[in-house]
Order: C-alpha cells, then sequence, then structure tokens
C-alpha cells in the first residue's frame, strides 16, 4: 500500500467558532492505482489533499490521525525534511492549476526551477528534462521557450502536470484538474493521468464533485460528506449498486447520455452548515430514507457488501 490515512481529522479555528472539515477520515491508495474523492463543496476534499502535502493555512491543525506514505510518517516530518517529501514523494495540481503559472516567466524556466531547485540539476541537464516532459504530457517540446498566455488552457494544464511529475513522484494529487475545460479537453488530461499512470506506476488521488471524471479515470472512489467518508469502494459497484443515499442522490441527479432518458432529481436541501453540524447523521435532513436513529447517532464506516458504507440502513 502506498497511502495510508486513518483517522484524520482536521479543524478550521474561525472567529465563528470550530470547524471541523475533516473528521475521521481513513482511506488508502495502492501503488498504481487512481482513486477519486467526490462530494458537494464544502466535504473536506481539499482539506484532506492539503493535510497529506503538509499544506494547511496557518488556522487549521490537524488534531488527530495517521498519514503515511510509503512507509514515511507524513505527520513527523520536520520542515527541511518536508522540502525533500514535497516533489519528490508527493506533488499536487492544485486547483484553478490553469492560473498557477508565472505570466512573466517562460513555462519550461518555471519547470526547470524545480529541477534546478528541488534535485540539483545544472541548467543544460535541467531545459533537457524539460524537453522530455513536454513530450511525455504530449506537447511540442519546442514550445518550452513560449509564455503561459501562449498556451490553451488545455497546455497549460498538462504543463502543470508535466511540472508535478518532475521528480517522478510516487503520488500526484489532483484537486480539480479539469473544472475549467471543456468535455472534449477534460477527456483528453484524463487519459494522460491514466497513461501516466501505466507507464510510470505514477499513483492519482484525484478530487473532484464531477462524478462522470470519476466514473471515466478512477479504479475506487470515495463519497465525503460533511468531513467524513460515506462509502468508499470499486468505481464500478459504487456506481452500478449506490449504497449510502447521498451516493445514490449525486448520481441520480447527474445526467446520463447512455441510460433512460429522465428528469433529474436534484438533493433536496443545502449542504449543512460546518460549524453547526446536525446531531446524527450530518445527512439526515436531506435523506428520503432516514429514520428516527439518523438524528441521533453517528453512523460507523463498515463494510457491506465488499465495500465501506456509513449508514445505519445497513446495521
Amino acid at each position: 500500500m502506498l497511502l495510508k490515512v486513518r483517522d484524520l481529522r482536521v479543524y478550521y479555528d474561525t472567529v465563528a467558532g470550530v470547524v471541523k472539515a475533516v473528521d475521521g477520515v481513513s482511506l488508502s491508495v495502492e501503488r498504481g492505482e487512481i482513486v477519486g474523492l467526490a462530494g458537494e463543496s464544502g466535504s473536506g476534499k481539499t482539506t484532506m489533499a492539503r493535510a497529506i502535502m503538509r499544506l494547511l493555512p496557518s488556522n487549521a491543525r490537524i488534531v488527530s490521525g495517521e498519514i503515511v506514505l510509503d512507509g514515511v510518517d507524513v505527520l513527523s516530518l520536520s520542515e527541511s525534511e518536508l522540502k525533500d517529501f514535497r516533489w519528490k514523494k508527493v506533488s499536487m495540481v492544485f486547483q484553478g492549476a490553469m492560473n498557477a503559472l508565472n505570466p512573466v516567466l517562460r513555462v519550461g524556466e518555471q519547470i526547470a526551477e524545480v529541477l534546478v531547485e528541488k534535485a540539483g540539476y545544472d541548467k543544460r541537464r535541467a531545459w533537457s528534462r524539460v524537453e522530455e516532459l513536454f513530450k511525455l504530457v504530449g506537447i511540442d517540446p519546442s514550445r518550452t521557450r513560449d509564455y503561459p498566455h501562449e498556451f490553451s488552457g488545455g497546455m497549460r494544464q498538462r504543463a502543470v502536470i508535466a511540472m508535478a511529475i518532475a521528480l517522478n513522484p510516487d503520488l500526484v494529487i489532483a484537486d480539480e484538474p479539469v473544472t475549467a475545460l471543456d468535455v472534449v479537453v477534460q477527456s483528453k488530461i484524463l487519459d494522460l493521468l491514466k497513461r501516466l499512470r501505466d507507464e510510470l506506476g505514477i499513483s492519482v488521488l484525484l478530487i473532484t464533485h464531477d462524478l462522470s471524471v470519476i466514473a471515466e479515470a478512477c479504479d475506487r472512489t470515495a463519497i465525503m460528506y460533511a468531513g467524513r467518508i460515506v462509502e468508499y469502494g470499486s468505481t464500478e459497484e459504487v456506481f452500478e449498486e449506490p449504497l449510502h443515499p447521498y451516493t445514490r442522490a449525486l448520481i441520480s441527479a447527474f445526467p446520463s447520455i447512455t441510460g433512460e432518458r429522465r428528469s433529474f432529481e436534484p438533493i433536496k436541501g443545502d449542504p449543512p452548515n460546518m460549524l453547526n453540524l446536525p446531531p446524527g447523521c450530518a445527512f439526515h435532513p436531506r435523506c428520503p430514507k432516514a429514520f428516527d436513529k439518523c438524528s441521533k447517532e453517528v453512523p460507523e464506516l463498515k463494510e457491506v457488501k465488499g465495500r465501506l458504507v456509513a449508514c445505519h440502513l445497513w446495521g
């Protein structure tokens, strides 16, 4: 197993109170696997990713839990150790990555800087590696000296992915990597991630609210709601037979171009206020299957039909 997260809790201290953004999450990623992390905005997906990278803002604190990557206890690393850990063991394609490139520096320079500063490359060798990376992600190496504004959106996204894999990390965390792209370019970027997994053996934690992205690219899928994982299993099983009412509602609210024509079934209500979560299961005020126990007890994540589900319906 490459990544193991166990009972992780990450809280934000705000002027209004404590936000339990990640509240007891356990997750694993095998080598060469793409795992999808899905859920509505505010469910804790990005906080989870930043905790793995140890890149949380100053008002966030990891209250408890364990993060182990390739045998390394991430939470015990010092700041100097984290400098080598990031990029070499794990890297991240941040949300809004198309705007992450410095507009006044050539794209190749920005990738070469990573190689020089983090891996001790000399400039000539770094530029040679940049050209290799451009070929790997499907960009003409002659474009290494172009500026970001000379790239299309899809090319900028590929360039950021090239930067993320520059030092051959074991794990790449991709946070909403295709959200701002049209569907054709989205498909090409997802194909690229799968090809990098197959050719380089890189594992990917893919964070998105778009279930079509999960269905196309991921081997396993975790569904988050209000800081907790409510269902976790193989992508095929989760989509064919969702066991948690929230998973079922997410899939029902998403259009299908191959299934029967039907009306959309939006999820009623709004995501909960993370400063004031309802008692019991956080989804119960919106759940059509809720019964008395749901408003009183928080359901534990347990094995049901070969996957993990947190729901009293499976008690």
